[in-house]
């Protein structure tokens, strides 16, 4: 019988103020706060590991340590962190210091200022942890070892309260329900994931913008390991069961039932920006959506689709929109081995947190029955999935039972594109990178004759979480290879991607699969956009610009930082300016109030004549809130331009 196990939320309350480092720094800034992907403090979950497992090590040694969080190299930890994230973006401080001269000498050391960020103090932090109920003792007085988190810790910073209480599952009665030959999953990463794209990482660690079949068929297969069914991980193991890759999502959608997603086609072009005249700056020249084109039937020079760019559908009846994937790059700070006297400075590679993926499970019905019931936990939401490097959590967010698509309705002329990369040997049983006639010949049959084409190669690495063994790396033709073909096999091939009848070598771990279409996805048309819905802060950039340049003229004050109004009051400098501009992009309503009405000594500046009228545009009724951040944004570039005339004497 396997263990239960358990869901504590776990929330971090900061006595004092804290700095969550997140290796970067900007705007005049040495060090900022981590955050998420809207732009809130965040705890990332590696740090809060990092520092429970010191505890663990101060109370009981490395080997006890060991067995709770795992070992590198070696057996796995078993407890699933999220990070902490903040419920709102509370107004961070910025704290200087510097070294000084020496002991008896409180001068400040030249070249030593250090600007700091921190979030202040009372600002709440909630995550979640999934544990074995045997190890949420150890974990509750672990807990109660900790009190403080973030950098400069030893100086007083980050003292933190934490605190476990019972998480609430979201879908505890989902119902798995009748079983059919394919299962729709819609799975949602709770962290940041980091997919790996090669094998020898150098300083960056970059990782794939979706998530392999394979990644996910060994997290599932682990998943049942770690519960002791080694029979039903075989299923997948072996072939029986087939997973697809996990493509992201723009959006989560309402249903599940003809919701289409696949990398964007390699003939799937974009036209090139055109150069713009006028004494507008670029970023105050209209947007426009990016116009996507056939690239077999275009004239013109165009761009070759980004290698992260996927195509997207709701339905059948929807028009295609394109998208890309959000990803950053984080820094990290590594010390595998406990005796290590400096850490390793590594960026990382992520896709961020709350994507939401679209996977698919073939497999016969009573195959795949017995799967489901065997992973009725994660299937319910109960459980999550380990996914990528470091196991980051990630959740079905919702699930369907569907019969085979409908098989598209194919001319004697159509394109096949491939949905996922294809493992395909020669007569020598060497990886083929590319398809010749002879090639698609024994691939598709003789019935289909080849007309144009556009591929790509790809290497492919992978790791076994099992064995702790690298995979032997392979070459695959490239995702979103795009084949012209014709002839009476067309109907059949149609018939053989609507039955899941893939093409070449390892189809259950998501490889070979295709499509057949009459007319290339994601094209611009007349009627639909391939871009998605242009946002409120995008619409008519021109007014605004030339809206908030007469601001600017009729208080060029501002672009004096030494010029002091009737009041003998100084404006705000532009680092002030940026620190509005990037709350009203966080959508924090004190971002005005608190310049109108400031408190502090370093809020004076706003009191500046020009500065408060400026305020009181942008608090105007006339100025729709959701395009607040956009003035902001065009007054603030004018600003600096005016700054920079004045500085170099350019006319």
């Amino acid at each position: 019988m396997s263990e239960k196990w358990v869901r504590q939320t776990l929330t971090a309350e900061f006595d004092s103020d804290a700095h969550l480092g997140s290796g970067s720094g900007g705007g005049g800034i040495d060090s900022l706060v981590a955050r998420d992907r809207r732009d809130r403090p965040v705890i990332w979950s590696s740090h809060v590991e990092g520092v429970l497992r010191d505890a663990a090590r101060r109370l009981r040694g490395d080997e006890e340590a060991g067995k709770f969080f795992g070992r590198a190299g070696g057996e796995q930890q078993r407890a699933v962190f999220t990070s902490l994230y903040a419920q709102d973006n509370p107004e961070c401080r910025i704290w200087r210091s510097t070294a000084r001269e020496a002991f008896d000498n409180r001068a400040p050391k030249d070249d030593t200022l250090r600007v700091i960020e921190y979030v202040p103090k009372g600002t709440k932090l909630v995550g979640e942890v999934e544990l074995p109920s045997s190890q949420l003792d150890t974990l509750k007085r672990l807990v109660q070892e900790v009190d403080a988190l973030g950098g400069g810790r030893s100086t007083g910073a980050g003292r933190v309260t934490l605190t476990l209480t019972h998480a609430e599952v979201a879908s505890p009665s989902r119902k798995i329900g009748a079983s059919t030959g394919r299962l729709v999953l819609l799975l949602k990463s709770r962290d940041p994931l980091c997919i790996t794209a090669t094998a020898t990482p150098d300083n960056l660690i970059p990782s794939l913008a979706f998530v392999p079949g394979r990644t996910l068929l060994g997290a599932v297969a682990a998943w049942l390991i770690a519960e002791g069914d080694h029979a039903t991980a075989t299923l997948l193991t072996s072939g029986k069961v087939s997973v697809s890759d996990a493509l992201p999502l723009p959006h989560a959608p309402a249903r599940l039932d003809g919701v289409e997603v696949l990398p964007a086609p390699l003939s799937l072009l974009s036209e090139k920006p055109e150069g713009a005249a006028g004494d507008l700056p670029w970023w105050a020249q209209p947007t426009a959506p990016t116009k996507r084109l056939d690239g077999w039937s275009a004239e013109a020079k165009l761009k070759r689709p980004e290698d992260d760019l996927f195509v997207y559908r709701e339905n059948a009846s929807s028009a295609w929109t394109t998208f890309r994937p959000a990803r950053r790059v984080r820094l990290r700070n590594g010390r595998p081995d406990p005796k290590q006297a400096d850490a390793s400075l590594f960026a990382i590679e992520q896709i961020v947190e709350e994507t939401h993926f679209l996977a698919e499970l073939h497999g016969s019905s009573d195959e795949l029955k017995k799967l489901a019931e065997k992973l009725g936990p994660v299937l319910r939401g109960q459980r999550w999935l380990r996914v990528g490097r470091a196991g980051a959590a990630v959740e079905v967010a919702q699930l369907a039972w569907s019969g085979d698509p409908p098989a598209t309705k194919a001319e004697s002329k159509a394109l096949l594109t491939l949905t996922s990369d294809l493992l395909v040997r020669d007569e020598h049983l060497r990886w083929r990178t590319a398809l010749d006639k002879a090639a698609l010949k024994d691939l598709l049959g003789d019935d289909v004759q080849l007309g144009r084409l556009l591929q790509d190669s790809v290497m492919i690495h992978g790791f076994n979480g099992t064995s702790r063994l690298w995979r032997m790396p392979a070459a695959a033709v490239r995702r979103g290879s795009v084949f012209e073909l014709s002839g009476a096999g067309v109907a059949k091939l149609a018939q053989r991607a609507a039955k899941n009848n893939w093409l070449g070598e390892r189809t259950h771990e998501g490889f070979g699969r295709f499509r057949i279409d009459a007319a290339l996805p994601g094209v611009t048309s007349e009627v639909g956009t391939t871009a998605p819905p242009t946002p409120v802060a995008d619409v008519a950039d021109e007014p605004i610009a030339t809206t908030t340049q007469k601001w600017l003229r009729g208080h060029g004050s501002l672009a004096e930082p030494d010029r002091k109004d009737g009041n003998g009051q100084k404006p705000p400098s532009l680092s002030q300016w940026f620190d509005l501009v990037k709350e009203l992009d966080a959508d924090d309503a004190r971002a005005l109030t608190s310049r109108l009405n400031p408190t502090t000594a370093g809020g004076k500046s706003w009191e500046h004549k020009d500065a408060k009228a400026i305020l009181d545009k942008l608090n105007d009724r006339a100025v729709q809130p959701k395009q607040r951040a956009l003035h902001a944004h065009l007054f603030v570039r004018w600003l600096r331009a005016m700054l920079r005339e004045k500085t170099t004497g350019a006319r």
